[in-house]
């Protein structure tokens, strides 16, 4: 089983290396769409940059152009070119960029530099059995190799007795090296790891400090502000995302770091440490001496502060004990709850409708003490979690084998504490004043439906008056045959429409639960107008109806229908003679609207804030329950109602549900009364 998950284990390493290889090598793809930048770069400069015997231009600055090309998503055309020939090239703006140089005093005049991103530097290789090198003076009497041109040659002349011999490259120096021919080589840091990497000299390392330092980087032309802020931008992604350290790692490898730095580091630290602490001591042993005096005198000021502190708590116990005394006077009952729905306080009255303790329930969950029965476990949801709080809700309470109808309320705990966040349930018996409402919104029905049978007994009039006519001359008229058929026809007509009428009366008066279905509500209106046309004619009201025929709504139809009485009744008692009633119907993405508009007398601005809360009324014979029982429907049926009145010009009431089981009806168009 091991020799198994080892076999794996290689094939998934080779497979790695082979996709990393690919991606390496892979040639680059074009796309024309993209913004295309003119790179130059030494054509004989490594690792930095430099052709290979393949002809590919490779190195660590081509590397880091190609992966900046890739964050920055933009095209580069890498330019390989002698040194002098590049500066002359990126002056004449016939390339975009040089990929990397060496910032100094005279180039910053010409060009501006990106960020830098190397630090380049001489430094000291040396054999790592050699112990008796560790900075430039111990090469005094030694033979030192140097690269041609390099300013390290500078350095040690300056230094003499040093005996300096002059190579090519710095491969051929640490050859010599190598064979011992040499003692010591001084050169370029990186170019020299670079080649430690790849000839795997490990019998090699660095000493001593770095010699020379110089910032390198990207230059552009001066002036060429945008580009270099878009380089910088990419060049500081880099940095963060790795793919920078992959890259210098890739030709640079990583750095061994000196045990002789890290210890004479750690000496400074310690030597620092020290000389802080000694001062800290002298310090505090003077500081002491003064703070002796100083207790004394502090010491009473804190008693007197102690006892200005007893006074301020006693006050401040009284003013607990007041607010407390407050709250439990409160006739409604008071929870407050913390984030993780723990009880934090509640008043006396709460502990009487749940007979429970607060000494023993404080800090337990509302699910621990049952009480999450009673109320909406979404309202409290989001109000821990969202600083949401709910619309006032009535619940049924069983409590001591009886029910209660309360009303409750979930606020959030407002204010910038901290320590104090949650919600506040308040909730009350509303058992009565439900009777009560109850009882008045069932009187109100029966006013309504009063108006409602005044309307429809001439309904009944005229199908019944058909009727006793065709009887009264069935004696007379039994052999005429064209009689014969019309009697046939129109009265099963008329019955069956006083079949509708009373079926529709019924329906309305009786009372029902709840039920919700999906229906047609061009049908509703058209049938309710229907209802009421005889005393829209009466007043001469004109009513146009203009819904779609396949509009549906998801909702209790009943309550709906109560609903749409009710504001075509107090439409037709606000609007004189010759007046007229709009109602349509439209829908959006995900919610269905019905609009009744007309052109009465309006409503007062100061009662329009009043006008759908219970029990009030402008009407002298009104119970104050006909717009708040539409808007409890509504409500209940997940919708929304909204009115606009303005005095003197009509009032416009929307009708707003949820979509939901749709059916699909064909359209009919907008008919008249």
């Amino acid at each position: 089983m091991k020799k198994l998950a080892f076999f794996l284990l290689i094939i998934i390493m080779l497979g790695s290396l082979i996709q990393f290889a690919y991606a390496e090598n892979k040639p680059e793809a074009v796309n024309d769409n993209k913004r295309m930048l003119i790179i130059g770069g030494d054509k004989n400069f490594p690792p930095y940059e430099f052709v290979d015997d393949d002809g590919e231009y490779r190195g660590f600055n081509v590397d880091l152009m190609r992966a900046l090309a890739l964050e920055l998503g933009v095209e580069v055309k890498l330019q390989p070119m002698e040194w002098l020939q590049a500066h002359r090239a990126l002056q004449s703006q016939e390339i975009d960029a040089v990929q990397g140089m060496n910032f100094n005093k005279q180039r910053e005049e010409i060009y501006n530099f990106s960020t830098p991103f190397l630090l380049n530097s001489s430094v000291i290789f040396v054999k790592k059995d050699t112990e008796n090198i560790s900075q430039l003076r111990d090469l005094m009497g030694m033979k030192v190799a140097v690269q041609r041109s390099d300013a390290a040659a500078y350095i040690l002349a300056e230094i003499g007795e040093i005996e300096v011999m002059f190579f090519s490259d710095l491969e051929v120096a640490f050859s010599e090296l190598t064979a011992n021919r040499i003692d010591a080589v001084v050169g370029n840091r990186l170019t020299g790891l670079h080649i430690m990497k790849q000839k795997k000299l490990n019998n090699m390392k660095i000493v001593g400090g770095e010699l020379n330092q110089t910032d390198y980087g990207i230059a552009v032309k001066k002036g060429n502000e945008e580009l270099l802020k878009e380089l910088n931008d990419g060049l500081q992604r880099l940095k963060k995302n790795g793919t920078y350290n992959k890259i210098y790692e890739k030709w640079f490898g990583k750095e061994d770091v000196p045990p002789w730095k890290n210890l004479k580091y750690i000496t400074n630290l310690l030597f620092i440490v020290l000389l802080v602490t000694g001062s800290i001591i002298l310090i505090s042993f003077k500081w002491n001496q003064s703070l002796k005096k100083k207790v004394i005198l502090r010491t009473q000021e804190l008693d007197l502060i102690n006892k200005e502190l007893e006074t301020k708590q006693k006050i401040i116990k009284d003013s607990d004990e007041f607010k407390q005394q407050i709250i439990d006077s409160l006739r409604v009952g008071l929870i407050t709850f913390d984030k993780q729905c723990r009880v934090t306080a509640l008043n006396s009255m709460a502990e009487s409708i749940f007979n429970i303790n607060r000494t023993e329930i404080i800090g337990k969950s509302l699910q621990e003490l049952g009480l999450n029965e009673y109320f909406n476990k979404e309202d409290i949801d989001n109000c821990i979690e969202y600083n949401k709080g709910s619309s006032m809700e009535e619940r049924v309470f069983n409590i001591g084998g009886r029910e209660y109808i309360y009303s409750y309320l979930i606020s959030p705990l407002e204010g910038n504490l901290l320590l104090h966040q949650g919600g506040v349930l308040t909730f009350r018996n509303i058992t009565e004043e439900k009777k009560l409402r109850d009882s008045l919104a069932q009187k109100d029905k029966m006013q309504s439906l009063g108006r409602l049978v005044a309307g429809i007994a001439h309904e009944i009039r005229n199908p019944l008056t058909s009727i006793k006519t065709y009887i009264e001359l069935l004696p007379t008229k039994y052999d005429n045959r064209k009689f014969r058929d019309n009697i046939s026809l129109q009265i099963p007509q008329e019955i069956s429409r006083l079949n509708i009428l009373i079926s529709d009366l019924l329906d309305y008066a009786k009372p029902k639960k709840m039920k919700k279905q999906s229906f047609l509500l061009n049908e509703l209106i058209i049938n309710t107008v229907e209802l009421f046309k005889v005393e829209f004619d009466k007043n001469s009201v004109n009513i146009a109806i203009n819904c779609d025929s396949s509009l549906t709504i998801y909702a209790d139809k009943q309550q709906i229908k109560q609903v749409v009485i009710n504001l075509l009744l107090n439409s037709a008692e606000s609007i004189a003679d010759n007046g007229s009633i709009e109602i349509s119907g439209f829908e959006t993405s995900d919610k269905t609207y019905l609009v009744i508009n007309d052109n009465g007398k309006g409503i007062d601005e100061k009662d329009a804030d009043k006008i759908l809360e219970p029990f009030y009324t402008t009407k002298s014979n009104g119970t104050g329950l006909g717009l708040s029982l539409c808007y409890q429907y509504i409500k209940e049926n997940d919708g929304e109602i909204t009115i606009d009145s303005k005095k003197g010009i009509g009032t416009k009431v929307k009708l707003v549900f949820n979509k939901k089981d749709r059916e699909v009806c064909g359209y009919e168009q907008s008919t008249y009364y």
